[in-house]
């Protein structure tokens, strides 16, 4: 049995506490968590404080465009680069033409620009659009108001967007999609800390409650309470589109983690209610463990401490150990899955990567597991250039990752890291190496989320190291423009279908000749914990100059049922902009 290591305290307390408070805080944290956790936190609460009284600045703060205006950009820089690529000798010696060659090799982040709320968690959905949500910043940590939230949708078309009333504090909560599209969300915060509490009850409480949020009418429907509360959990879609639930801190606020295994059965209807069922109980070592689901229709549990490698198997509601991971992964790892299925032999590799190390120190050592034989262990993955932890990994189009953000600081906005970096190779090739590309120009450390969105860009959302009401107003993000972007014009998806079944051949009809398919699970991110994300490389066939004949898997356990973008791509690697098509 997993031994269970206390969390380090992820949340800062009220910033500016007088001498009195802070001493007494520091005391209780002492004795509950140990001197470096209770030191850790105190950090914490002087890089807030040092923010609100203006000593320590915010990058970021004071700049931002509308969103429509660095789209405009975007799309602008995006035409250059074509110009250059197509041989134009107006455009080879210009400004805009220099900067194109170097885009090709690095990459573009758009200007900051705002989208007014903490990007706590982030989630693309099949609409194209991005679902945000986070606490709201004029309540955060009062107690009596810890069930307030807020929350805002957003369309990369036009980089514009709307607010939405969440039914609740949602922030903190585990989150994925289900195979109608329905976005499941379970737990989220019941109570800030709260100093007046009895004795051992003091501490953050999870919610018990659940809910689907339906895209297309961007409603909230009340699924049936679990049986504890959750905050800080992992949730895990299997191959029949039932969800897995698992850790996160309870409702009593004593900073147990729950270990009860729920599984929710989703309703056929979209606005229906489904249930939920406990089928047994597992130690988890720390809050939002990451999950995944292999070929073989059982679950991965990686981390964050090294003794967390288990599989769960659905069949029969049973774990098993695998081997130890490497390393730790505390506060807060990213972890990423991947498949490659375009050969006679699919190859599926998960990575784990980056937080905090058994020494409590921001890490590189990354590693990778064979999904296909899970019982072989891990090996070592490719190390970053930069330790860091908070960040976030997507993984693009064409196989290779981005991460980005983070912080080389123990606590959870020092030392932040502006240096993105992509991996050489797709993912299934762990020989590889990590590269720097353009820095990015906003803060995204602790509770900053990134997804891929469906022009192959790479959303990026600025972390909360000022959480107050009107820095949320002001909330920062960039696009990130890959290479790929910069190479020549890309591919025109003219026609495929909205809808495939396993074991399908489908025709992709596209402006020229391309030679690669891809299916993207939209992200569903949250504290560096994609719970969606996932990439398929499927097999293909090219029948004529504009048409492609791909399949999907057999496996539902390889393409758990949902929705996809998929994107083809030319023999140089660019990718077009995705369709979206549902697996099912």
């Amino acid at each position: 049995m997993a031994v269970t290591v206390p969390e380090p305290h992820p949340h800062a307390a009220v910033p500016c506490l007088d001498p009195a408070a802070e001493a007494a805080l520091f005391k209780r944290e002492n004795d509950l968590l140990g001197a470096n956790h209770a030191e850790e936190h105190a950090r914490m609460r002087e890089v807030q404080c040092e923010v609100e009284r203006g000593e320590r600045a915010v990058p970021a703060q004071d700049l931002g465009k509308p969103g429509p205006v660095t789209l405009q950009e975007d799309a602008a820089a995006v035409a250059a680069a074509d110009e250059l690529a197509a041989g134009n000798p107006d455009v080879a010696s210009t400004a805009g033409g220099l900067a194109a060659s170097e885009w090709a090799l690095q990459g573009r982040w758009s200007e900051p620009f705002i989208i007014p709320v903490v990007g706590v968690t982030a989630v693309l959905l099949h609409t194209g659009k991005v679902l945000f949500w986070s606490y709201n910043p004029d309540d955060y940590y009062k107690p009596l108001s810890s069930m307030n939230g807020v929350a805002y949708v957003w369309d990369p078309a036009t980089r514009t967007g709307h607010s939405i009333a969440p039914p609740e504090n949602i922030s903190c909560a585990g989150q994925t999609l289900l195979a109608d599209g329905r976005l499941f969300i379970a737990g989220g915060n019941l109570r800030y800390p709260d100093p007046n509490a009895p004795a051992g009850t003091q501490s953050w409480k999870g919610t018990l409650t659940a809910y689907t949020f339906n895209p297309a009418t961007e409603a909230f429907v009340r699924q049936p309470n679990m049986r504890n509360g959750r905050w800080y959990p992992t949730t895990t879609k299997l191959s029949d589109n039932r969800v897995v639930i698992t850790s996160g801190w309870d409702q009593n606020g004593g900073e147990i983690i729950n270990s009860d295994v729920e599984i929710f059965t989703p309703s056929a209807s979209p606005d229906g209610v489904g249930r939920i069922d406990f089928v047994g109980q597992h130690a988890s070592t720390g809050l939002y463990p990451l999950q995944f689901l292999l070929p073989g229709g059982t679950m991965l549990e990686a981390g964050p401490g090294r003794r967390s490698s288990y599989l769960f198997n659905p069949a029969d509601n049973a774990w098993s150990r695998l081997p130890d991971l490497m390393g730790d992964h505390w506060v807060n790892g990213n972890g990423i899955i991947y498949t490659d299925a375009s050969g006679p032999t699919a190859r599926q590799v998960v990575m784990v990567a980056g937080g905090l190390d058994i020494l409590r120190a921001p890490t590189t050592g990354n590693e990778w597991l064979d999904g296909n034989e899970p019982a072989a262990g891990w090996k070592a993955f490719p190390r970053w250039i930069q330790p860091r932890h908070n960040s976030n990994t997507v993984i693009l189009p064409d196989g290779k990752l981005l991460t980005m953000g983070g912080n080389a600081g123990a606590s959870p906005y020092n030392g932040p890291v502006f240096q993105a970096e992509m991996y050489s190779t797709q993912a299934t090739e762990t020989t590889g190496h990590w590269q720097r590309v353009v820095p990015h120009t906003i803060q995204a450390a602790y509770h900053s989320s990134a997804i891929l969105l469906p022009d192959a860009t790479v959303l990026l959302s600025q972390d909360d190291m000022d959480s107050s009401a009107a820095a949320a107003a002001m909330h920062k993000a960039q696009v990130y423009s890959p290479p790929y972007l910069f190479k020549g014009a890309r591919p025109l998806i003219v026609s495929a279908p909205a809808g495939v079944t396993y074991g399908q051949s489908f025709i992709v009809t596209t402006d020229r000749q391309v030679n690669t398919a891809v299916l993207v699970a939209p992200g569903a991110t949250t504290h560096g914990n994609d719970m969606h994300q996932r990439a398929i490389r499927l097999p293909v066939q090219v029948l004529e100059k504009a048409t492609l004949m791909a399949t999907v898997p057999e496996s539902a356990a390889m393409v758990p049922p949902g929705y996809y973008m998929l994107f083809v791509l030319d023999s140089g690697g660019i990718p077009s902009v995705a369709s979206f098509v549902r697996v099912n």
